[in-house]
C-alpha cells in the first residue's frame, strides 16, 4: 500500500476505534452546541458531515431535526456509522452516510452548511490536494452556506507534543510515538506486530484563513476549543473557524 495513502490502512482497522473511543458522544454534543449558538440554521437545513468516520456528529445533528449527509472514504467506518444508526433509540432520523473521498466530490450547491472536523484534513502531501477539499465544500454549498472546519492548533501542538505513551486498549498495549519533521507531525502506533502511521501537514491559523478567504469564504469567528473560547494562538489546543461562502 501506498504509505502516503496511510489513512486507508489505518481507517480501516478497528483499532482505529479503540483509540479514540475517548471522543464519545459528549464530545460531539460540545461542538455541536457550539455550531448551533454561532449559525442560525433552522430545522431540516441540510449539513454535509466531511470525513463523517463513524457518524456521531452527523447522527447528533440529525437528533436535532437537521437533515445530514455524512461521507467517508474509509468503508469500515461507513459500516460502523451506518450500524450506529441502526442502533440509535430514535427513529427516522434524516441521515445518510457515503462512501466518497474528500479530495473528489461535489454536491452541485446543496447544503445549508457543511462541517469538517476532529482535525480530517492535512492527509496529503500538497497544499493543492489538501485545499481541494475546501474548494469542494464550496461548490457543494447554497449561496450564503456556512462551514466550520476544526483543526489542531500547530503552535500549540509544536510545544505540547507527547513524544512517547502507552496505552491498554480491549486488552492490547498500544505503543504510540510522535514527531515532527518537515512541518508535518507523525504518529507510529505500534499494536503487536502491526505498524500503523497517522501523518498531519500542519498549517498555521494565518494559512488557514488566507485559504478560506482564497477559495470564496468569509470568516465569521474562531474559536480555540469546543466550548466557545476565544483562539489563542499558543495557547489554544484547536482552531475552530466558523465562515460563510462569499457568493
Amino acid at each position: 500500500m501506498d504509505e502516503n495513502k496511510w489513512y486507508e490502512k489505518w481507517f480501516s482497522n478497528k483499532a482505529y476505534l479503540s483509540l479514540y473511543s475517548h471522543r464519545d458522544e459528549k464530545d460531539a454534543r460540545d461542538l455541536i452546541n457550539l455550531i448551533q449558538r454561532n449559525i442560525p440554521l433552522v430545522i431540516d437545513s441540510k449539513i454535509l458531515d466531511v470525513c463523517c468516520g463513524f457518524g456521531r456528529h452527523s447522527i447528533e445533528l440529525a437528533r436535532r431535526g437537521y437533515s445530514v449527509t455524512g461521507f467517508d472514504l474509509s468503508s469500515f467506518l461507513i459500516s460502523k456509522a451506518r450500524e450506529s444508526l441502526r442502533n440509535t433509540k430514535e427513529k427516522n432520523l434524516k441521515v445518510e452516510f457515503l462512501i466518497k473521498d474528500m479530495i473528489d466530490f461535489s454536491f452541485s450547491k446543496s447544503f445549508d452548511a457543511a462541517i469538517n472536523i476532529f482535525t480530517s484534513f492535512g492527509y496529503f502531501e500538497s497544499d493543492e490536494d489538501n485545499f481541494k477539499v475546501f474548494i469542494n465544500i464550496k461548490k457543494s454549498l447554497k449561496k450564503g452556506g456556512y462551514f466550520v472546519f476544526d483543526f489542531i492548533n500547530s503552535e500549540y501542538l509544536k510545544k505540547s507534543l507527547i513524544p512517547e505513551s502507552e496505552d491498554f486498549v480491549d486488552g492490547n498495549l498500544i505503543l504510540q510515538k510522535r514527531y515532527l519533521k518537515d512541518n508535518y507531525v507523525f504518529k507510529d502506533i505500534f499494536i503487536g506486530d502491526e505498524k500503523f502511521t497517522e501523518r498531519l501537514k500542519l498549517y498555521s491559523d494565518i494559512q488557514i484563513y488566507n485559504a478560506l478567504k482564497d477559495y470564496g469564504f468569509n470568516i465569521l469567528n474562531v474559536f480555540g476549543d469546543y466550548y466557545g473560547n476565544s483562539f489563542e494562538k499558543p495557547e489554544s489546543s484547536r482552531i475552530i473557524v466558523i465562515s460563510q461562502t462569499i457568493n
